[in-house]
């Protein structure tokens, strides 16, 4: 599904505050499923184009929804594999009018490529066992189509993709189709010539044996563990075998000398030769890795081969590829994100595919299935905003094949996938999560691994850049080089697609940052990005909140409502803990659990990890001086119910209970606002009820910094500092009632790498101890925080004035006047105004004075920013706007 969004801002004269009910609640259990569990489109939506994708629960041939299996196991139920799908479509409900009648196939997916007329259409989905004729038929769903959508690109029928794939070898790439003009192109590319006297070097290397690429102690390990341990000894092997085949297959496209194409075939046949079943190449990324190896040799170098080693190398890839396709139709299309697959494994196998679309009758099948799924789900974990929901430690594990998979069926269809409104918007989600020389938002996993850009990361923005010729983009790639030229000394993985899109003559137009605004809403993936100068990131403050529809599904974690503070290119306060394994207990019990985040505990419980434990990102204004963000976390709390999970805690023989951070904790309402001001402050408003009395905690994590407990003189009034270098913070918590601090530097969970996890560099990370602050009240069924942060390279200083009667908290802090109601049984409010910036930020309906003037805001739920800029009143008002999924996807 791919539509745009809008984030409700209205500018308006302050005399026109208008009648609102601003505030939206959601009920929904998930908003993403795990595994499909509704059709879409349905329910008389308006869908965003106008060829859109059907999609619907899958079966295994009974009248339930398929099990939630894990991402790469082997489906347990036979039948699932043995299932055919069809779907009607019509402009009756009767299926009389221009009917369309899909074809028998085996998934559950039905991406439509060709326009619809405008109106509304019916459609419906039957499904049968294999051998069987006996067709059982859904009800019937129905979606209007817009004619404004008339413009976008449709892809083309799988036949047409089909026919485009016939041919002689080398196929990949089009090679048959531009390689003479590709080989003249690159005659003089500088680079070209760098990446063959590489690979002349290459060809004296001596061929790989099975062996492990390291050696890792077991003694005292649990079975599992030492199945995890087994596996990453050879983790790794398959890239170190394979990708001399595909480097040496490039230099001989670039230069035709036949040396590099003979020494690949060597290679090549050396993989060949590999046990498939053996632990060197037998799981589902080394194994991928020499598939797509071997698939890149035979293509290429298919005219070197006779005619023994030709039926020898399609043997070995056809019984590589069917043991990855095998368990895909009808599990992976309807799977939130099947990681591996969708990281690396679907291009492993697409470019095997393509290799032997000629020669074995079953890949056309292999090629009919990725470009439908492709066609109907990319991109999986994001819609049109350019963002990614696991956070930008393990986005870049899909960065290859976001580039490569877009190239390639670019080149089967003649759509330009670089045109969709997601990657183009793609540039901004890089530049506001992850400025050049700053660190990125700490959330999900690995983050801990990108403290700045990282190597796999500039080259991504390096490749992106040539397809999606944004002047911002331009601009963060010229920086990063700048700064980091060592990254583009050598060769890379992105190295092939650069040479195919080689232009000399390249225009490159630059902007600055300082056009862009302060702060972007992803609101897709839950992410507000805030600055205080975008183009200094790296000398500046920055600040982001989270809030994720996708919960925490996959390598996302339960960090719903929180909050990163990055100061000066560091992180201040952010995610804690280290990715040790995927679901050891340190994983499950802290580093992906909602203590190991800036967020709210209930009873020191934390949110629930998979797509059950949502949140969502309501509303966002940016200013000139003034960034706001909500977030609402409401239906984050609870049991676990996602069955992937549990089973992830029973392999480790633990339960979820409240012994073990997890439970029923009885949150009803979490709605945080967070606003980043001029002067390096950070104001954070806590929203909070449950159905019983709880004791909230609002937690700090300063991974990188120590934690400083102040003594303050009110109960209800907590402080503590972090250090970090040169640079400090203050933070000051108020509350209505008493409220206790605690500061420490252990982890609930210890952090043990008995994996030897390595960072970027390939060095062993040590997981030290890291320093958090928790504050916690008394147990109230209604409650409210407001935190304020100063962030300073000298003095800080908070000056409290007291309470009323009515609960209201009032503070100054610099030129910042904040109002805050914290009586939980009172509606909430909050106003902060700035003398100096003049501008004023107010919810709710205290009284509001603003330039002189005094004004009652009746706006019943609105945020409204107020700010005179060059002498004219700017006013930005905005209400909940409901995410994309429930707007579209889950539309009543």
């Amino acid at each position: 599904m791919k539509i745009f969004i809008a984030v409700f801002i209205s500018l308006l004269s302050i005399n026109s505050f208008a009648q609102q009910f601003g505030v939206k609640q959601v009920n929904e259990a998930k908003l993403h499923a795990r595994v499909r569990e509704w059709p879409y489109p349905a329910n008389g939506i308006t869908v965003p184009t106008n060829a859109p994708a059907l999609l619907w629960p899958g079966t295994n041939g009974k009248t339930k929804v398929l099990p939630m299996e894990s991402g790469s196991e082997v489906p347990e139920d036979p039948n699932i594999g043995n299932v055919k799908y069809k779907v009607m479509l019509a402009t009756d409900p009767n299926f009389k009018s221009n009917v369309i009648s899909g074809k028998e196939q085996r998934w559950a997916v039905y991406p439509l490529h060709q326009a619809l007329k405008p109106g509304k259409w019916y459609w419906k989905y039957g499904y049968t066992l294999k051998n069987s004729n006996n067709w059982i038929w859904s009800e019937t769903y129905n979606f209007l189509i817009d004619p404004k959508y008339a413009s976008l690109q449709v892809s083309p029928s799988i036949e047409t993709v089909l026919k485009r794939n016939e041919g002689s070898h080398p196929l990949l790439w089009n090679m048959n189709q531009i390689g003479e003009h590709f080989y003249n192109r690159n005659l003089h590319n500088p680079e070209a010539k760098k990446f063959i006297a590489f690979a002349e070097k290459l060809m004296l290397e001596p061929l790989l044996v099975e062996k492990p690429q390291r050696i890792i102690d077991t003694t005292g390990k649990t079975p599992l563990e030492k199945k995890i341990i087994i596996e990453r000894m050879y983790h790794g092997f398959g890239d170190a075998v394979g990708t001399p085949v595909r480097n040496l297959c490039i230099a001989f496209q670039l230069t035709k000398d036949k040396r590099f194409i003979l020494d690949a075939k060597r290679r090549a046949l050396n993989i060949a030769n590999m046990n498939p079943n053996g632990l060197a190449t037998g799981d589902d990324f080394t194994s991928g890795a020499v598939l797509e190896a071997l698939g890149w040799f035979y293509d290429a170098g298919y005219d070197y081969l006779n005619q023994e080693e030709r039926l020898r190398l399609k043997n070995i890839i056809t019984l590589r590829a069917k043991r990855v396709y095998d368990h895909l139709p009808n599990r992976f299309e309807l799977h939130v994100s099947d990681n591996h697959v969708w990281q690396i494994t679907l291009r492993n196998l697409a470019i095997a595919t393509v290799s032997v679309i000629n020669e074995v009758p079953e890949a056309k099948e292999w090629l009919t299935y990725m470009y439908e799924v492709w066609s109907a789900r990319f991109p999986v974990l994001g819609t049109t905003d350019g963002g990614w929901h696991e956070g930008n430690g393990y986005f870049r594990v899909n960065f290859k094949s976001i580039i490569y998979l877009s190239q390639m069926f670019g080149d089967f269809s003649g759509v330009d996938y670089f045109k969709l409104p997601w990657m183009q918007n793609l540039p901004y989600y890089l530049i506001y999560t992850h400025p050049n020389g700053s660190a990125s938002t700490a959330t999900g996993d690995m983050w801990e691994n990108i403290p700045y850009i990282v190597k796999g990361e500039a080259w991504f923005a390096d490749a992106l850049s040539l397809k999606v010729n944004n002047p911002y983009l331009n601009n963060y790639v010229a920086k990063i080089k700048a700064d980091n030229p060592e990254y583009f000394r050598g060769t890379d993985d992105y190295l092939l697609f650069r040479l195919l899109n080689y232009k000399p003559d390249r225009k490159i137009a630059i902007k600055s940052f300082d056009d862009l605004s302060k702060a972007r809403t992803f609101s897709d993936v839950g992410v507000v990005a805030m600055h205080e100068k975008l183009a200094d990131a790296s000398r500046s403050l920055s600040s982001y909140l989270l809030s994720s529809p996708f919960g925490a599904s996959g390598h996302g974690h339960a960090s719903q409502n929180a909050f990163t503070i990055n100061y000066k290119g560091k992180v201040l306060f952010g995610g804690s803990g280290y990715y040790s394994n995927f679901s050891d207990k340190h994983n499950l019990f802290y580093y992906r659990s909602s203590r190991a985040y800036s967020t709210i505990l209930a009873d020191s419980i934390s949110q629930k990890i998979g797509e059950e434990g949502y949140g969502w990102v309501p509303r966002s204004i940016s200013g000139n001086h003034i960034q706001y963000a909500l977030g609402d976390a409401s239906n984050a709390y609870g049991k676990i119910q996602s069955e992937f999970w549990l089973n992830r805690f029973d392999q480790i023989k633990a339960q979820p209970n409240k012994g073990n951070v997890y439970g029923e904790s009885g949150v009803t309402l979490y709605r945080r606002h967070m606003l980043q001001l001029a002067g390096e402050y950070v104001v954070l408003y806590d929203e909070l009820s449950a159905n019983k009395p709880v004791k909230w905690t609002t937690q700090f994590h300063a991974p990188y910094s120590k934690i400083l407990a102040e003594i303050s003189n009110s109960a209800n009034r907590k402080d503590f500092i972090t250090q970090n270098d040169s640079v400090s913070s203050l933070a000051t918590v108020f509350a209505n009632s008493p409220i206790s601090l605690v500061v420490h530097n252990q982890f609930s969970e210890p952090a043990e790498n008995w994996n030897k996890v390595t960072d970027d560099e390939g060095k062993i990370k040590d997981f030290k101890n890291q320093w958090h602050a928790g504050i916690t009240s008394l147990p109230s069924k209604n409650f409210r925080f407001l935190t304020i942060i100063q962030i300073k390279t000298g003095a800080v200083e908070v000056v409290k004035i007291p309470n009323d009667n009515e609960g209201i908290c009032e503070v100054k802090v610099g030129e910042w006047n904040i109002k805050a109601q914290l009586n939980g049984n009172k509606g909430a409010a909050l106003i902060i105004d700035g003398s100096k910036s003049k501008s004023l930020f107010t919810y709710g309906d205290l009284p509001v004075k603003f330039q002189g003037k005094t004004f009652i805001s009746n706006l019943k739920g609105s945020s409204v920013l107020l700010e005179m800029i060059d002498g004219k009143l700017i006013k930005n008002e905005a209400v909940d706007e409901l995410p994309d999924v429930l707007k579209y996807d889950k539309a009543n």
